[in-house]
Parts: C-alpha cells; structure tokens; sequence
C-alpha cells in the first residue's frame, strides 16, 4: 500500500506543492482586508459627503429665508432708497448660490418692477429680470402683469394677473407675492375703474386688512389713500396720508407730493401746497421723486397760482406737468384739465382730452365747460341739457350757466345741489350771491359779496358780483362800483359782464361829463369784442349807439345781432324806425318802406302794444301819406285818451294834427298836456310840439323862444341826442330867422358842449356860425364835424360855403364833389349837386 499517495489526496488537507503557493495565500488575505478596510472608508466619506451636502442645503436654505426677510423689510419701507437696497440684497443671494431659487428670483423681478412702476426707475433691469423668470411659479405671472402695467398695456396687466390669481390663489405665496399681487389689483382698480365705488370699497377693505398685518408698509397705504380720495372719503384719504407720512415722511418724498395734489384736488391749505411743492422741487429732493410724483406737484402748484389770480404761471405748470402723468391716473388728469378752464383756458382741453382714457361723458363735460370760458353761454347749456343731469359737474356747470346768462331764479335749484355735492367752491358761493342779489335780500347780498371780495380776491366774479351790488342797492353806491368792476376787470379772465357794468355807470353821467358818451361807448364795444358769443353785449352797444344818436352805425350793428336767441323787441323797433327814416330822408336806394314784418317781430319777441302803435303812427306821419296820416292820429288819440300822461304818444297826436293843417286842435292837444303835468315834471318835447306848431303858423316870435326853452328842459331832462339835435335845429334857424345870431349861435355852442363827440351837432353850429356870418368860426366847426364823420355830406357843402366865403373856389368845390360823392344814387345827391352848377 502506497501510504504517501494515500495522504496526499486526503480530503480536508491542502498540502503545498512548492515555495510559492502559501505567499500567494497570504496576500491574498490581505487584498481582501484592504478591500474591505477601503470599503469602510469609501463609505465613510459618501456618509460625510452626504452630511455636508445636507448641511449645506439647510444653510442655503436658512440663507435665502434671511435674504428674503432682510429683502422684504427694506422693500416695504417704500422708499426708491429702501426698495434698491432690497433688489441689491436679494441680487446678492441670487449671486450666492449657484442653484436658481425660483421665490428669490421671483421677489427680486417683483421688486424691480415696482420700482419702476411707483418710482419710474431702472425699467430696462425690470424688463431684464422678469424675462429671466422661467417655469409658472407664483408670482411669474404677476411680474408679467407688472411690466404690462409699466407698458400702459392694462389689459394685458389685468389678463396675466388674473392668470397669477387663478394658477396661485389657493397657495400661501411669499409676502413680496401677496403684497405685489394686492397692490396691482389695487393700482388697476384706481386705473381702469376710478368711479366704480364697488370696486374702491372692495380694494380698500384689502388693503386695511392687509395694513392691519403691515402696519409700516407705505405701499398699499398710500395706495389707499388715493383709493379713498377716488371713492369721496376725503377725511379717511388724508388721515391715511398722515399715517404714512409720521412712519417714512422724512425719507419718502413721493407721499408728500400725494399730499400736495390732495389739498389742491380739495381746494384747501393752499398756502401750504405752495410751501411744500416749492420745498419739494429744489434740486436735492427732487431726485427722489419719480415723474408722476414731479407732475403731481406742479399740478398742485398750478391750482395755487390760478387760485391766486395767476392764471398764466398755472397753465406753464400744467405745461411742465401733462407729459410727466401716466395715461391712467384720471384724477391728476381731471384736476389739470379743471384748473385750466378755472384759468380760463379752453386751448388745451381738445388735446388733452385725445391723451387721456377718461370717460366719453367725462370728456363732453369738459368741452361743455371749454365753451361757457369761451363765453358761448346757451351753446354751453344745449351741450349740458344732453348730458347726465345727476352728475355733480353737470350741475355746477348749469348753475354757474345760468346766473352767467342772467336767468337767476333758474340758477338757484342747480346752485343748492352743486352746494351739496360739490362743497366749498367759492363761485358757487359768488353764484349764490348774485341769485341772492336779485331775487332776495340784497343787504344780504352785499354783504357776502363784500366778504368774498375780500377774502376770496380771485374767485371768478367775485368782484364784478360786489360791483353789481353797489348798483342795485335801493341807494346806489356807484363810486364803489366802478372801484369793484375796475378790479373785476383787471383780474378776471372773461370780464365782458363787468364792462358792460361800468360801461352803464359811463353812460348814466351823460349830460354831466364831457367824456361820458365815448367812454361809455369803447366800454360797450369792449365787452362786445371780449365776449362775442353772449349776444346781450352786442345787444347793448347797438342800443347804445342808437341812443347817443348814431342811427347809420347802429343800424348794422342790431342787423348782426337781431336774429341771435334771446336779443328783445327793442332792437326790432329801433331797426323797424331806422329802417323808416332812411326811406324817408332818401337816403335808401330801395323804394318804399312797409314796417309791418318787424312790427309784428316786435310783438312775437313782447313789445307792449303801446310801443308798437307808437312806433307805427311815427312812421304813418313821416310817410305824409293822408290816409296813413289819418289812420295815426285815431291810434295815438286812443294812447292819449288812455293815459294822459304819455307825452311821446301827446307829441305825435299834436303832430299828425298839425301836418293835417288842423292847427288848432295841435296846439290844444298840446295844451292840455302841459296842464297834465306838474310844475316839476314840464315836458321839454310838449314844448317842442307847441313851438313847431307856432313856427308853422308863422308866429316866429313866439316859437323862437319856447323852442330855447323847450331845448333847455330837454338838456336838463337828459333826452336822446337825436331829440335834442332836433331842438336846437328848430331854435337856430327860428333865431336866424328873427335876425338874432347871437342867440343862435349861443343855443349851438350849447348843444355842442353836450353833444362834442357828434357830428351832427357840430354841422349845427357851423351852419349856425355861417348863417351869423362868422364864416371862420363856420368852417373849423366844419372841420370838426368830418373829423368826426368823414361821411356827412351837410358838413362837406358847409365847409364849402365857408371856403366861399374866403374865394376858395378850388378846396370849395373839392368839398362840394365830396358832398355829392357821399350822397350818388340818392335824392339827395341833386341838391348837393346844385352847389357846383353855381361856382
């Protein structure tokens, strides 16, 4: 038995065949220590590894939150200064960590966007970071929403913030989200529905709860401030203003602009809106105001200026400050376009008007109101009876409208509403006052105007009111007056009404001052031209011109105005007799003159049937005509037998009598006039009848005194000029007559004293002058009679006359050409003529 081959293969035992078998054995023991001692190790360090990347997440995670809450106090302080020191912190911890952090990117494009959109900076960074925002977190919508709002686009604001509300709602956003998202709704409420209260009521109650979490966040309290402002709850807007201002007024100059616009939208501390913009526009603060908060504060300082009687520094500011408002901010839009017609300034509302969102109604209120400062009256009341009648401004405008156009009882009702809804406007209380003036106590009236004037300077009528009250005192105080209309004038934009005033106290002196007449008259002409659009100015200077004795230059001034709406049957008369005595002088080309169309205008406009058949029986007489003759002598017997008393209808009667040749009767006629009359009131025109009627009798000695008389008392009594250029005619030539030139020439320097600004007066006293043979005396009478009218043909044939006199053939037959030039195509134009066949 092989015993060694047995042991060999003996299982269980491993016997080494060489050297080198138990060495590889070894080490392979070994490898597997050190794999497994490595594997240890390996793990170890993927443990540690993973530690460390846990740790890091969590003070990365800490970080952020640190960097958001840091950011977040500084953005809610609300200053430009605050908010960039919350993008540079929250660009800071963007710049950290190389991972994106969609809330800290998300904040920082929200925060960015705001200081654009409040403070109009850096808007390239705002545009920069939104688009940089990926994914659809809350808040990228928002951001979105923002820039569109920076953009003017509303609409695309109102869609991509509607798309944030409703992806995000539901979720508990971050602050820098909620708040933003609030702020927005709010900022597009104020922009896209200023006037509907719903809407207000429900941003501001968001807003209060909001601040009631964040009391100190400026913001959405300044933001409510104006939302309170736009709903009419003027106390609550400023007291949030206050609260604002108390927390961040020394930093955050844009709350001190709000304040300024608010006082100057109520029309209250007008001296301290002047103070603050002043402070707020000096070079080192206003580089923090954004350039709707510069706008803002020249707009308040506008309203002071033309609150303050300076209308053209408030419509440069107005200027300086449209361009700097953004297209949705109505209410500093309605406020410059207001405090421009308040300056009187209608130039600049159509454009404005294009530049803005307002309302269509809104707008056709304002062209209403550009109309009444232009002075169209009535066609401002047809664009204000088309409109909302419930509307404040409406109101106001139909009240002020109204006492304007003279119609005071209609203005009351619309003066007590506009008092209501609109209160503290001082012309309303000046309206109030003149309704007061002429349907109440005028005392009253006086007394309230007097205290406006004085501490309301520069409200509109103010002192033209104050003037009106002096005058319409049961005792006039018309020195006051004109002290009062002067001021009116010299500070109102428009003040036709107060020269139209003073113009009346001019003319109430005729007779007592040389210069009354054409003071007077430059006054009328002035109001006419300053407002062409009311008629009753160039109603009054044609009445006016008419009755100074300028029949030729009235007539074509009642023909321009005749037809306008609201012009009375005066005017229709005045044209109907005009009319009558150019067809009757020959002065008319036409042919015979039939004054029954504007009789019966007269009547359909209210003349009194009196002044109708007085004017009527007037032209019937000068026509000559016997049956007209006869037909005016029945009418002016039954306005005498009427009322005894009417001395115009006596006169006429006495006339139509006469030129009957029923002398006897005329001058009985006139007899028991003067009886009718007391001693007092001795009628200068009865005078004149008896006189005409002596002349015609040939009873020269007896008329040529009683028509000096008659002259006398028609002077003293202040008749028309034309009455009495008819007297002094009639007592010149019945003294020439008698030989007593003397006289004459006395009763024709008179008539000039009164009468110096006329023409015809003046070809009175030459022909006088001439016919008492003071031929140079004549012929600078003459001349003075051209100065005035370069068109009167009778002081041309004088002036010849007295150039005759002197062998001036040559000037006298240029004067005499002249006279016949004036006068081709007229009868009268064979008489002149006549002159030249005798050189």
């Amino acid at each position: 038995m092989d015993r060694g081959r047995d042991r060999t293969g003996f299982p269980g035992l491993r016997v080494a065949t060489g050297g080198g078998d138990l060495i590889e054995d070894i080490h392979r023991q070994q490898r597997r220590r050190v794999l497994k001692r490595a594997a240890q190790f390996t793990a170890l360090a993927i443990a540690l590894l993973l530690v460390g990347v846990a740790f890091k997440i969590i003070m990365d995670r800490r970080a952020r939150s640190r960097s958001l809450e840091t950011a977040h106090e500084h953005f809610i302080r609300g200053t430009p200064g605050e908010i960039e020191l919350s993008v540079k912190v929250l660009k800071l911890s963007i710049d950290d960590v190389a991972a994106e952090h969609p809330p800290t990117l998300v904040a920082h494009a929200l925060a960015r966007a705001h200081l654009w959109i409040e403070f109009g900076r850096d808007p390239e960074g705002a545009r920069a970071a939104v688009e940089a925002l990926g994914g659809h977190e809350p808040g990228v919508s928002l951001a979105q929403a923002m820039i569109a709002f920076g953009d003017d686009d509303l609409a695309a604001a109102k869609v991509a913030l509607e798309q944030d509300e409703a992806s995000h709602g539901e979720s508990e956003p971050d602050p820098f989200v909620l708040g933003e998202r609030l702020w927005l709704r709010g900022m597009l409420t104020v922009a896209m529905q200023p006037d509907d209260e719903a809407a207000l009521a429900e941003v501001a109650t968001a807003l209060t709860k909001q601040l009631e979490d964040a009391p100190t966040h400026v913001a959405p309290r300044r933001l409510l401030a104006r939302v309170l402002l736009l709903a009419g709850d003027d106390e609550q807007a400023q007291e949030q203003l206050r609260i604002a201002r108390e927390e961040h007024g020394k930093t955050h100059m844009g709350l001190w602009a709000d304040d300024a616009l608010y006082d100057a939208y109520l029309r209250q501390q007008m001296s301290e809106v002047s103070s603050v913009v002043d402070q707020l526009l000096a070079p080192e603060r206003r580089v923090l105001l954004s350039s709707a908060d510069i706008a803002h504060a020249w707009i308040a300082r506008a309203v002071v200026h033309v609150q303050s009687g300076e209308p053209d520094e408030g419509l440069e500011r107005l200027d300086q400050a449209w361009g700097g408002l953004p297209s949705w901010d109505r209410l500093a839009q309605r406020l410059a376009i207001q405090t421009a017609l308040e300056a009187g300034d209608a130039s600049r509302v159509d454009a404005w008007l294009d530049d803005t969102s307002l309302p269509e109604e809104e707008g056709k209120i304002y062209q209403a109101w550009a109309v009444l400062v232009q002075g169209n009256v009535m066609e401002s009341l047809r664009r204000l009876a088309e409109l909302p009648q419930e509307d404040p401004w409406v109101g106001y405008l139909q009240a002020l409208a109204l006492v304007e156009q003279g119609r005071y009882v209609e203005a009351g009702p619309w003066i007590e509403r506009t008092e209501k809804l609109l209160p503290g406007r001082h012309e309303i209380e000046v309206a109030r006052a003149r309704v007061e003036l002429r349907t109440g106590d005028k005392a009253l009236a006086l007394r309230t105007l007097t205290a406006l004037a004085q501490e309301e300077a520069w409200a509109p009528r103010a002192w033209t009111g104050l003037g009106e009250a002096h005058l319409l005192q049961d005792e006039p105080e018309r020195g006051k007056a004109r002290k009062a209309l002067r001021k009116a004038i010299e500070r109102e934009m428009l003040p036709a009404e107060a020269t139209l005033l003073l113009a009346q106290i001019w003319g109430d002196r005729r007779g007592k001052d040389p210069k009354a007449e054409t003071e007077a008259r430059a006054l009328y002409e002035k109001a006419a031209k300053i407002n062409p659009h009311l008629p009753r100015y160039r109603e009054r200077l044609a009445l006016f011109v008419a009755e100074i004795g300028f029949p030729d230059q009235a007539r074509p001034l009642i023909e321009d105005v005749l037809d306008e709406p609201g012009v009375g049957w005066p005017l229709v008369l005045l044209l109907a007799r005009f009319e009558a005595d150019a067809a009757d002088s020959g002065q008319s080309k036409e042919g015979g003159y039939d004054p029954e169309p504007r009789l019966q205008e007269a009547q359909k406009r209210g003349a009194p049937p009196a002044e109708i058949i007085r004017l009527r029986a007037r032209i019937d007489i000068d026509s000559g005509d016997k049956e007209r003759l006869a037909k005016a002598q029945v009418a002016l017997e039954g306005l005498v037998g009427a009322d005894p008393q009417d001395i115009e209808a006596r006169a006429l009667y006495s006339r139509a009598l006469l030129k009957q040749f029923d002398r006897k009767e005329a001058e009985s006629v006139v007899r028991r006039g003067i009886a009718a009359l007391d001693d007092s009131s001795k009628d200068g025109r009865l005078l004149l009848a008896w006189a005409e009627i002596e002349a015609r009798t040939g009873k020269s000695r007896l008329a040529a005194p009683r028509s000096r008389r008659a002259f006398m008392h028609m002077l003293d009594e202040g008749r028309p000029p034309l009455e009495l250029i008819d007297a002094a005619d009639m007592a010149t030539r019945l003294w020439l007559r008698l030989g007593k030139e003397r006289t004459a020439v006395v009763v024709a320097k008179q008539l000039t004293e009164r009468l110096g600004y006329h023409s015809q007066a003046w070809t009175i006293r030459a022909r006088t002058e001439l016919g008492a043979g003071e031929a140079l005396a004549a012929r600078e009478s003459a001349k003075k009679a051209i100065e005035l009218d370069e068109n009167n043909p009778r002081a041309y044939e004088i002036q010849g006359h007295a150039l005759l006199r002197y062998g001036l053939k040559d000037k006298a037959r240029a004067a005499y050409e002249r006279a016949v030039e004036l006068t081709q195509g007229t009868p009268r134009e064979a008489e002149f003529k006549a002159n030249l066949k005798r050189l």
